[in-house]
């Protein structure tokens, strides 16, 4: 199949993948091939290995779009017990293959291994994919928001930063910098509350909703001994959301499923590593910010389709190129054109 038949596939089923990739279209998906994969050098990969984690299943299909645009055959390993929906487009069966268990073969077939996990699963497969295919790994990284505008309407785009998919993706909101953090809490725990009565959040497990218990009781004590530094604000009755404010810059993980903390704008961002998106309010395009995406806050989970996910460019770095040398004249040491 041509290239210019595959992208006309693929813009044909986009109404299937964008709720999961963002919009494109027939000449945005030109473009990215044009600007990416265009050049005479470049390898095209045969078999691409797709490593899903079960957080959410934007990542998946985001992957498994660059795999379509550049003709490739999808081995795609999704997790045990998690994406159990996880549908195709028939339309793309020729181009796919999926499992559940990883045949052993996959991995010393693979042109290029793309995996999606924690550390742990980073490391692991980084050691079992041979050292001269390409690996491209996308960690635990989380997201943050500096708001410069602590309005009601900043509380409302930031829960929905914060409670779409639970905090399950990687750039979902965790911590939120502001000059008077403190203060935004109300407006903040106001809109979470309103959030979760339009969009419930989905029922935990008891480790997840002890975790959160724990980290609850945890800030409460803190804050009754040291109220200048410490506040908690929770939904009643349920572990639904939390709102901890914290005298200090550094970040501090969440235990997800809409907790968040409030925190202190630093002199200085780039000491904050492992972060995937950075949410303004207002916003303005910045490029002296640590971290690969920036955005508009209210749209930390609608990442353009194609976007470079953790600095990495998503067709280019599945590619290799072969550098055909020309041919010289041995006597006059020439290019023989």
């Amino acid at each position: 199949m041509t290239t210019s038949r595959r992208l006309d596939l693929i813009a044909s089923v986009a109404d299937f993948f964008e709720p999961y990739t963002g919009h494109f279209d027939r000449e945005s998906l030109q473009r990215a091939w044009d600007t990416e994969v265009s050049a005479p050098s470049v390898q095209i990969p045969n078999y691409l290995v797709h490593i899903l984690s079960g957080n959410t299943p934007h990542a998946a299909y985001q992957s498994l779009l660059n795999g379509l645009i550049l003709g490739a055959k999808n081995r795609i390993k999704l997790p045990s017990h998690a994406l159990l929906d996880f549908q195709l487009p028939p339309i793309m069966a020729d181009f796919m293959e999926i499992s559940r268990h990883l045949p052993e073969h996959w991995l010393s077939e693979a042109d290029a291994l793309v995996v999606f996990g924690s550390d742990q699963t980073l490391r692991h497969f980084r050691e079992r994919c041979p050292l001269e295919t390409p690996f491209i790994g996308h960690g635990h990284r989380y997201g943050i928001a500096w708001i410069q505008d602590p309005s009601a309407e900043a509380a409302q785009l930031a829960a929905r930063d914060i409670g779409f998919f639970d905090q399950n993706g990687c750039l979902s909101l965790q911590t939120i910098y502001l000059e008077q953090p403190r203060a935004f809490g109300p407006l903040l725990a106001k809109a979470l509350e309103a959030f979760e009565a339009e969009h419930p959040r989905a029922k935990l497990d008891r480790s997840s909703s002890g975790a959160i218990s724990t980290l609850r009781e945890e800030m409460r004590f803190l804050a009754a001994n040291d109220p200048e530094n410490y506040e908690l604000w929770e939904s009643q009755g349920s572990t639904a959301w939390t709102i901890i404010f914290q005298n200090s810059h550094h970040p501090t993980l969440s235990p997800g499923n809409r907790t968040v903390y409030l925190r202190p704008t630093p002199s200085d961002f780039s000491a904050l590593q492992n972060l995937s998106g950075i949410a303004l309010h207002p916003y303005e395009p910045r490029f002296d910010l640590p971290s690969p995406r920036i955005f508009p806050l209210g749209e930390a989970q609608s990442p353009p389709a194609l976007w470079a996910h953790d600095g990495v460019l998503p067709l280019a770095s599945l590619v290799s190129h072969q550098t055909i040398s020309p041919k010289i004249n041995a006597s006059s040491g020439k290019s023989k054109l």
